[in-house]
């Protein structure tokens, strides 16, 4: 029962740390704003890109995305990031050539 209490003490307490270090909606900006001009996102249209910012009190996601194609989405904890953007299509293979002498 004391092993279960301390337990719940701990997790209390890492709750409560990561509650108020969760990164704010301006920190998500920042970061899109870095990865964009970076060249490690790409940048929503004008006219349809969206942003969107959801707090799950312990952890923050954030998505930015342009029609229907996810450009990008961060996750936040304990002032920490975790971006990931769309998988680049890889071209074909290319066989090796070898010449015969």
């Amino acid at each position: 029962m004391r092993g279960f209490l301390v337990l719940i003490v701990i997790l209390g307490l890492v709750a409560t740390g990561g509650y108020f270090t969760r990164p704010v909606q301006g920190l998500h900006r920042g970061v899109a704003s870095v990865l964009m001009s970076d060249g490690m996102a790409q940048r929503p249209d004008s006219g349809a890109g969206k942003y969107a910012f959801d707090d799950f009190f312990v952890a923050t996601r954030s998505t930015i995305t342009s029609g229907d194609r996810q450009l990008l989405q961060c996750w936040g904890a304990f002032t920490r990031f975790l971006c990931t953007g769309p998988v680049p299509q890889a071209s074909a293979p290319q066989a090796p050539v070898h010449s015969v002498s």
